[in-house]
């Protein structure tokens, strides 16, 4: 029993292991989808001015404050209102 256990465990990481390699290693069909796609609708212009906004921060940062901000406002808001307590 402990041999079958050890033989379906190790086939099943194989699996695991070569599922990614055989995936990547298949052919690309066409997407059925690709005729609902609006990719080639939308056309990009150019800008009169390039923007000065963040030239010195890289995106990074910008979006690492972002987040940081988002998380205190959720702490924020999930904790305020709590100031009545019921054993007053």
């Amino acid at each position: 029993m402990k041999l079958i256990k050890g033989i379906a465990s190790g086939i099943a990481a194989g699996a695991m292991l070569l599922a990614p390699l055989a995936a990547a290693a298949a052919p690309a069909t066409a997407n059925p989808a690709a005729s609902l796609s609006l990719q080639g609708a939308r056309a990009g212009t150019a800008t009169a001015h390039n923007s000065k906004l963040g030239a010195s921060v890289g995106t990074t940062t910008l979006i690492n404050i972002g987040i940081l901000a988002a998380l205190v406002a959720v702490v924020l808001v999930a904790t305020s209102g709590g100031d009545s307590s019921d054993s007053n």
